[in-house]
């Protein structure tokens, strides 16, 4: 066939139109479906790969005198339907959202992918990153610090080449090599505070990729650092900026645009922007949408009320087999890695979204599931039982810190129970109830009360022992106010008292002292300390840091202590655990967020940091000593050598000791 000639003489010769007949349909007697099939791939294919702009509409014609008219406009339609499908889905409109994993979404703009996760930008293996920076392209805070520590001096000497040389303009944006990153280049920006002026940016960071014939950028979330503007105002302004960039440039080298954000709250605002985005047109109607409605119309396919109202049926049969459910619980943010396997292989192998939601400070964390209604509902009897797994495993970790059961072996000497044991036992035991037990293998019925156990047949008798631990609790600090049967006490200090003067020694703004009194909290974090103190073999496991706030966190953590469902609020470049300062003006200053007083808060806490190394994004724990996985560190940091921040991932690893108001 010379229909792709046909295409090509049409758009040299600017035309907007173009007609063929069914070819070779007729005296030379080719199979219709064939015929229908190869022509419509060749229109297809030409409207794919050369974009032409003049051409603009294709029409297939069937003569009336055929007498086989209605055989060949059903090949032609049949042809038809199956190419319409791929066609939309591959370019026509933009894709609809995908979550590959959990906290990551992908979106198909024409031949471009847009890209948004939780990361970190210095990491990123691409032609070029972003980074959002001053006027002499020098900042050396937030993100922009990052970068520049990440990709060395030479990239900062670059910076300060372009800007001091002889007959350099301000402009907004330079770009120098990627030094020590990954990536293979860095475009600087000037930082903005207004969104739309956000949106020119990445526009013409697009369109400079694009004239570089890069294939690849990575984008922070601009302006939501010390510019300021709402994450919600960013991501709009971004995602639009990517969607104008693909319809007004038709870009033919970059292929792929990530933005990584550095607080992972912000996910949900892109992750909105961009569902707002799915099914528009990638442009303005293509050769083959234009075709589509030439044949819906030439070959009786019904009119636009017929059409619109099938497409109602089809989506109103679609939603009745849709389901959405939220999980809300605290323990979703203690999933461990093995548990977020699950749910990305969980994802893949069933029709359903699993979108996992790090709450605000306020709030508690969500997984939130879309899908097919029976997929939606496996996914959650499966996240339910991995949620009550994990509520049953820190329920056994706390009992196991207040009694100890124990079994005498053959050879005189006790032996512990496992903690889920050692749970069933005391359950039993407050109920006054016998319990099927497992002692070597074997199944045991045991009576608590009597501290006996015996096996099936009662052919063994073994000798059981409660050893109530809280006897040994830690005492509560002298200076301590009575508590009065009360769970928390706020004590304000003395200004001028010795213990007021002790906690104002490191701060430079402070007012009204608290002393936070949590019996619970405190017994806690002593068991936890002399386990720490047992596995690392030294004392020198804690140190006094600093944690600002927002006023409504306070109350929950002057009861429950520094739970790491509050992490994301406060970033999570080095790990979704809480974050603690080593200078309490680094917290006051970016954390402590003011009321409507102008009233801040920060704590200073006693932490448990233990054995420490650098963190990084996405941990959910510690990593390994060792390659075994069986020794963890007991915290991460930014620096290793020279430490400006700590973060934990267990609670009882911090205690809120007091509480600094000041404006």
């Amino acid at each position: 066939m010379d229909t792709d000639y046909c295409l090509e003489e049409a758009e040299k010769q600017r035309m907007k139109s173009l007609s063929f007949p069914a070819l070779g349909t007729g005296n030379l007697s080719f199979p219709k479906d064939v015929v229908s099939k190869l022509l419509l791939k060749e229109i297809h294919l030409f409207s794919r790969s050369s974009s032409p702009r003049f051409l603009k509409e294709v029409v297939i014609v069937v003569h009336p005198s055929d007498r086989e008219t209605v055989a060949v406009r059903r090949c032609f339609c049949k042809s038809f339907c199956s190419m319409c499908v791929f066609c939309v889905s591959a370019s026509a409109s933009f894709s609809t959202v995908s979550s590959p994993s959990l906290g990551v979404y992908k979106m198909q703009m024409g031949q471009l992918t847009l890209e948004v996760s939780s990361g970190d930008i210095t990491k990123e293996a691409c032609d070029v990153i972003v980074n959002s920076s001053n006027q002499n392209f020098n900042l050396q805070a937030g993100v922009s610090k990052a970068i520049l520590d990440s990709a060395g001096p030479t990239v900062l000497m670059e910076c300060a080449q372009m800007v001091n040389s002889p007959g350099y303009t301000p402009r907004g944006m330079i770009m120098t090599t990627g030094g020590l990153l990954p990536s293979r280049n860095i475009i600087h920006v000037v930082g903005q505070n207004d969104a739309v002026k956000i949106k020119e940016i990445v526009q013409a960071v697009l369109k400079l990729c694009e004239e570089n014939k890069f294939s690849s950028v990575a984008f922070p979330a601009l302006g939501t650092g010390q510019g300021g503007v709402s994450p919600s105002a960013v991501a709009d302004a971004m995602v639009g900026a990517v969607v104008d960039f693909v319809r007004k440039k038709h870009p033919k080298f970059v292929s792929s645009v990530k933005v990584l954000i550095f607080q992972t709250a912000m996910i949900t605002d892109f992750h909105n922007s961009m569902k707002k985005r799915q099914g528009e047109e990638v442009e303005e109607k293509s050769i083959f949408n234009q075709m589509k409605d030439s044949i819906s119309s030439f070959f009786g396919f019904g009119t636009e009320e017929r059409i619109s109202l099938a497409k109602k049926k089809i989506s109103d049969l679609i939603l009745l087999e849709q389901a959405q459910r939220t999980i809300d619980d605290q323990y979703i943010n203690q999933l461990s890695q093995e548990d977020i396997k699950e749910l990305n292989s969980l994802q893949k192998k069933l029709t359903v979204s699993i979108r996992l939601e790090r709450g605000r400070e306020d709030q508690e964390p969500r997984i939130q599931l879309e899908g097919l209604t029976r997929d939606v509902l496996t996914a959650e009897n499966i996240i339910r039982k991995v949620e009550r797994s994990e509520n049953l495993r820190n329920k056994a970790l706390l009992v196991s810190g207040l009694v100890e059961w124990k079994f005498l072996k053959q050879d005189g000497s006790m032996e512990s129970f496992d903690i889920h044991t050692n749970l069933q036992l005391e359950e039993a035991f407050e109920m006054k109830q016998s319990v099927k037990i497992k002692i070597k293998n074997e199944t045991f019925s045991a009576d608590p009360w009597l501290k006996r156990a015996a096996s099936s047949k009662r052919q063994k008798q073994i000798e059981l022992m409660r050893k109530d631990l809280k006897a040994n609790d830690a005492p509560l600090p002298q200076h301590w106010e009575d508590m009065k049967d009360i769970i928390v006490k706020r004590v304000p200090l003395t200004a001028g008292s010795q213990e007021y003067k002790d906690v104002v020694a490191e701060l430079t703004n402070h007012g009204l002292i608290e002393r936070i009194q949590n019996t619970t909290l405190w017994q806690s974090y002593q068991l936890q300390k002399k386990l720490m103190e047992v596995k690392n073999k030294h004392t020198n496991n804690e140190k006094l840091l600093y944690h600002g706030t927002g006023a409504t966190s306070i109350d929950l953590i002057n009861s429950k202590g520094f739970n790491r469902s509050y992490a994301g609020a406060h970033g999570a470049m080095y790990g979704n655990g809480s974050y603690f300062a080593v200078d309490p003006a680094y917290s006051a200053r970016g954390y402590a967020k003011p009321d409507n007083l102008g009233h801040k808060r920060m704590y200073q806490a006693r932490v448990l940091i233990g054995d420490y190394t650098r963190g990084k994004s996405g941990l959910i724990a510690p990593p390994a000593k060792s390659g075994t996985g069986a020794d963890l560190y007991d915290s991460v940091t930014d620096n290793a050598n020279n430490p400006s921040m700590f973060i934990i991932f267990h609670d009882t690893q911090a205690y809120p000791e007091y509480l600094i108001t000041f404006t």
